[in-house]
C-alpha cells in the first residue's frame, strides 16, 4: 500500500454527540439533586412522612423522574441511604487509631457539621416506618457504623469489643437527637475542639484493648 492509501491512517475515535454529553450530564445532576432532596426529607420527616410528590418538588423535577431513576419510594430511600457520606471520614482518610477516631467524631458530631441535611443524617436511620424492609435496611446501617468504629479503633477486638463498638455509634446518635429535639446547651454549640478532649477519653474507655 501507498503512504498516503486511507487504509493505513490511524483510526479516528467516534465522534461522541454533543446532545448525549448534555443528557448524560442532565440526568446526572438530576439524580443527585433527587438525592439531596430525599435526604434532606428522610432526615426530618422519617420515612413515612416524605413522598415522592415532595421530593420532586424540592429538587425541582417532575415526579415520573423519580419514578425513572429509582422506582419507588423504598427505591429512594436505599439510594439516599447508600450516598449519605461515610459515618466515619467522608471524604478524608479513615481512622486508623484511637485518637483519630476521637477527632474524625469531634468533627462530625459538631454543631453545624451537616449543614447540606440541616441535620445529622443519622437520623435519617432513627424514624419508625412500619415497613419491615426498611426497618432492615435501617439496622444494617446502624450496624455497619458499629463495624466501622471496631475497625477504625485499631486493636485486636475483645470478646465484647462490637458491643463496646455500638455503644460508641449509640453515644453519637444520641448527640444528634439531643441537639436536633432539645437543643441543649452547650452540647447544641459545641465545635470540634469542645468535643475531641471529652471524646478522646470516651474512646480510649470504651475500645482501648485490655491488658495482655
Amino acid at each position: 500500500m501507498s503512504a498516503d492509501d486511507p487504509n493505513d491512517a490511524p483510526s479516528q475515535p467516534e465522534p461522541t454527540h454533543p446532545t448525549a454529553d448534555r443528557r448524560r450530564r442532565d440526568a446526572s445532576a438530576t439524580r443527585r439533586a433527587l438525592l439531596l432532596a430525599a435526604r434532606a426529607r428522610f432526615t426530618r420527616l422519617g420515612y413515612d412522612r416524605t413522598t415522592l410528590r415532595d421530593v420532586a418538588a424540592d429538587a425541582g423535577v417532575n415526579l415520573a423522574l423519580v419514578k425513572r431513576y429509582f422506582g419507588s419510594k423504598e427505591g429512594l430511600f436505599k439510594a439516599a441511604l447508600a450516598s449519605t457520606p461515610r459515618f466515619l471520614g467522608g471524604e478524608e482518610e479513615f481512622p486508623r487509631d484511637r485518637a483519630a477516631l476521637a477527632e474524625a467524631l469531634s468533627r462530625q458530631l459538631a454543631a453545624g457539621a451537616w449543614a447540606e441535611f440541616g441535620e445529622h443524617p443519622v437520623l435519617m436511620l432513627l424514624r419508625d416506618s412500619g415497613d419491615e424492609q426498611v426497618a432492615e435496611l435501617r439496622r444494617r446501617a446502624l450496624e455497619d457504623f458499629g463495624r466501622q468504629v471496631l475497625e477504625a479503633s485499631g486493636a485486636a477486638p475483645a470478646p465484647d469489643a462490637l458491643l463496646r463498638a455500638e455503644l460508641l455509634v449509640a453515644l453519637g446518635v444520641g448527640v444528634a437527637v439531643v441537639r436536633s429535639a432539645v437543643g441543649v446547651r452547650p452540647l447544641a454549640d459545641a465545635a470540634p475542639d469542645d468535643l475531641v478532649g471529652p471524646l478522646r477519653d470516651i474512646v480510649e474507655a470504651l475500645l482501648k484493648p485490655p491488658p495482655s
